[in-house]
């Protein structure tokens, strides 16, 4: 067997960890050191694994039977397969994304939140990821009735394709991300949850990467979504542990709850419901007005600007920086018209440099937040930054700050964004709403030992 760990977006099931400086093929920062980085393998008659692929910072990104020296006599690649991974829309290349050839299906993606546990191959199946503009060349072993198997995060597509001798390209329906959950037809996404929250309408972002249509005006056009929008409940849906359970993703917008409470408060109990949903791996976001929905879960990642009271009115706007070396790849291999959308949106023709619109908070700093792993070495769960700027109504104004953040809790992730993502109707998706994209695609985690511990709350 082959075991992939790799780092990767929204719960990929062959993905493992992150900590905060560096990244990973997947775009996200490498394993901790509580989790072994890279392919690993046993051999007939093996009791240990070797390692034989390293997945790191500086590690390959694709694997085989030749990496492997316990897998024994397997029959040598003689076919090429190659092709672009997209978006459900058909336009957006997946950086990173995993692709192979197997002759068995890929394991489903399980129906509501859980921990995962990393994708074991078969040693004799090769695999590649995907470059920053999504493409791939997979050597393989010819044959008829094999599964081509494309997988990040919980977007998953299983094809069924004959595989000739030399080289042959993928026709981009049978490699992009799939925008439906049709296990019978071999197609799994994300279940998604997403407040119908205005004016940060991040329904409208998921629509445009094709999990809903889009109209004319760049908004999601209702019956469409493949995502379960939350009614204006006054908070009643995060008072439902069983009902988030339901959710591999759920989004907390800018004010989504706030103007319900009068003031920035999280009941305890809901606090815990959080932290329950992202320990079993749930992925939680929250972006500016929302505020409290990080801090009162998990105070002791991030300090706040003015704690007592963490908005800031009125919003600002700066000129902020691409933090993370796999988000500035992606970005910088992405076509010209996703670069530009026109419209006096904001470009990206100025990488790393970024200007992020409508900043309603501010975060003076984030902390180390250490625990200890099984074996008893120290682990840094807490914030990676992938863009960041200056807060000009903050202390020390001209200081660079984190901008848009994620950390890890037990099997999960917690994400927060300073700024709005998409409050303005558009065609097209401007910086912010690619950054938010990148995100949750590269904010994943696998797990084939225990995660590391929860730290102390507070």
């Amino acid at each position: 067997m082959v075991r992939i760990w790799i780092v990767s977006a929204v719960v990929f099931l062959v993905s493992c960890g992150e900590e905060p400086s560096g990244t990973g093929p997947q775009g996200v920062t490498g394993p901790p050191p509580s989790l072994d980085t890279g392919v690993t393998s046993t051999g007939p008659g093996e009791d240990d694994p070797v390692d034989v692929l390293d997945v790191g910072n500086d590690g390959a990104t694709e694997g085989g039977p030749g990496d492997d020296p316990g897998c024994g006599s397997v029959t040598p690649p003689n076919a090429v397969v190659r092709g672009t991974v997209l978006a459900p829309n058909m336009e957006i290349p997946i950086s990173g994304a995993l692709v192979y050839v197997s002759t068995t299906p890929a394991e489903p993606v399980p129906d509501g939140v859980y921990c995962a546990e990393c994708v074991e191959l078969t040693c004799d199946t090769t695999f590649v990821l995907t470059e920053p503009d999504g493409t791939f060349e997979l050597p393989t072993v010819a044959g008829e009735g094999r599964h081509l198997v494309v997988q990040k995060g919980q977007f998953l597509r299983d094809v069924v394709i004959d595989v000739a001798e030399g080289t042959q390209d993928v026709p981009v329906e049978q490699s992009n991300l799939p925008g439906q959950w049709n296990p019978d037809a071999g197609m799994w996404i994300p279940r998604i949850a997403v407040y119908a929250a205005d004016p940060d309408q991040v329904y409208n972002v998921l629509a445009k990467f094709g999990l809903a249509e889009v109209s004319a005006s760049g908004t999601f056009v209702p019956g469409t979504e493949q995502f379960t929008l939350i009614p204006d409940d006054q908070g009643a849906f995060m008072d439902d542990p069983v009902g988030m359970s339901q959710y591999h993703i759920i989004f907390v917008p800018c004010a989504a709850t706030k103007f319900w409470l009068g003031a920035p408060h999280v009941p305890p109990a809901r606090a815990q419901n959080i932290r329950d949903y992202v320990e079993a791996g749930g992925k939680w976001y929250a972006t500016d007005h929302s505020n409290e929905y990080i801090e009162a879960p998990f105070p002791s990642y991030q300090e706040f600007h003015s704690p007592a009271m963490p908005d800031i009115q009125p919003a600002y706007d700066v000129m902020g920086s691409v933090s993370d070396p796999e988000l500035l790849a992606w970005l910088e291999a992405l076509p010209p018209a996703l670069g530009d959308i026109g419209g006096g949106n904001p470009t990206l023709n100025d990488l790393p440099s970024v200007e992020l619109r409508l900043n309603y908070s501010g975060i003076e700093q984030i902390s180390e937040v250490i625990v200890q792993d099984d074996e008893g070495q120290d682990v840094n769960v807490g914030h990676h930054t992938w863009v960041s700027g200056p807060c000009g109504s903050c202390s020390e104004p001209l200081t660079f700050r984190p901008m848009a953040i994620s950390g890890q809790w037990g099997c999960g992730r917690m994400m927060y964004s300073t700024f709005e993502t998409s409050s303005v109707a558009h065609q097209g998706l401007n910086p912010q709403e690619l950054v938010l994209l990148y995100m949750i695609l590269e904010i994943g985690v696998c797990h084939d030992s225990p995660p590391p511990p929860i730290p102390p709350v507070g």
